[in-house]
């Protein structure tokens, strides 16, 4: 059937059909230069971050127990005197960290023998590439049940000795990362370190220097 024209659009079929309106080119044009815009922007502020993350490259803090000692493992009823220094290290060459109060516990045979002790009695900052000493002398173990195992294993008749005696020390603070004006949160770290002695209280030679374990949470 033909159609036929009205003045309200096309007659065909006993229906009328409404011409479709016509596009806005002006409008289309607009939405498609926003968007090109916005991805733009996106792809930039990508490849900048990408750029600075290779620039900057952070690395974790690393800790090492450098120097340990057990005096008062001869036994005597007497408390055992601990001492040492725990290495912190900065890799870093362009961030700057902020700790705060370090804390330090020892443990021996699963057992805290120390706890809580503040290395540092306030925040400390390191700048990049750089290593800080933190230490400890004198942390005095009370003579008791520990203190006896402790000289049996000197003595190497502990049964989990074996002429040595083995600790755990544990720190934990929490720190802040800058970088030239920017800085970011707070963040907990903890670093556990394993050390052992000999009958004579010195730390044995293959845990100098070794490098401890750290986790962030």
């Amino acid at each position: 059937m033909p159609q036929q024209q009205t003045g309200g659009g096309l007659f065909s079929g006993g229906r009328i059909r409404r011409p479709v309106p016509n596009e806005r080119p002006h409008l289309t044009r607009c939405t498609k230069l926003v968007c090109s815009w916005f991805l733009s922007l996106l792809l930039v502020a990508g490849v900048l971050l990408f750029v600075v993350y290779l620039v900057v490259r952070p690395h974790r803090p690393r800790f090492h127990l450098t120097s340990f000692s057990a005096s008062g493992l001869g036994g005597g009823g007497g408390p055992v005197v601990l001492s040492g220094q725990i290495a912190i290290r900065n890799p870093n060459h362009d961030l700057a960290f902020f700790f705060d109060r370090i804390l330090m516990s020892i443990q021996y045979r699963d057992a805290e023998v120390v706890e809580g002790k503040d290395l540092t009695g306030g925040p400390l900052y390191q700048p990049p590439k750089t290593t800080a000493p933190v230490g400890f002398e004198g942390v005095a173990v009370p003579a008791g049940a520990a203190t006896d195992l402790m000289a049996r294993d000197a003595a190497g008749g502990g049964g989990g000795g074996g002429g040595h005696v083995a600790f755990t020390v544990r720190v934990r603070s929490r720190i802040r990362v800058r970088v030239a004006f920017w800085g970011s949160h707070w963040h907990p770290v903890h670093a556990t370190c394993d050390v052992a002695v000999g009958p004579d209280g010195q730390m044995l030679p293959e845990f100098k220097d070794k490098r401890c374990g750290i986790d962030f949470f």
